[in-house]
């Protein structure tokens, strides 16, 4: 593959041809279109360059805030955990809830899913109920 050599600026002319001639005519920039040009060129990059570093930023702090979040949520979490772990198997009996149901029970409360209760007996259902009973 061929590549063109790098040009300089001072090198670079408009080239336009007349519809149906073959000859080109090569027209000079003069020095203050040259110097429009630069400027143009630069406040461009500049723009870019500001655009750019701007939705980087953005970028970054969402990613904060949501580490952040995740975190604040899963030590919300742990503390209810905590919590029903520290209560005594009767206080737990009470709420309908066995000692192995708090982690299941804490996160199904976490996903906004509502606890499903026996419509006979009026007590909640098992959060970790093993629907596949043994014959």
């Amino acid at each position: 593959m061929m590549t063109q050599p790098i040009q300089m600026f001072e090198n670079l002319t408009s080239e336009t041809a007349p519809v149906g001639r073959k000859d080109i005519t090569k027209v000079a920039f003069s020095f203050e279109e040259r110097r429009l040009l630069e400027l143009r060129a630069r406040y461009a990059r500049a723009e870019l360059m500001a655009n750019s570093l701007g939705d980087a930023l953005l970028w970054v702090g969402r990613r904060y805030t949501r580490l952040v979040a995740a975190f604040k949520a899963d030590f919300k979490l742990r503390a209810a955990e905590a919590q029903l772990l520290r209560m005594t198997d009767r206080e737990l009996a009470d709420l309908g809830l066995a000692r192995g149901d708090i982690p299941f029970a804490v996160r199904e409360a976490a996903e906004g899913i509502a606890p499903q209760f026996d419509t006979v007996t009026g007590g909640m259902i098992a959060a970790n109920q093993n629907l596949h009973r043994a014959a």
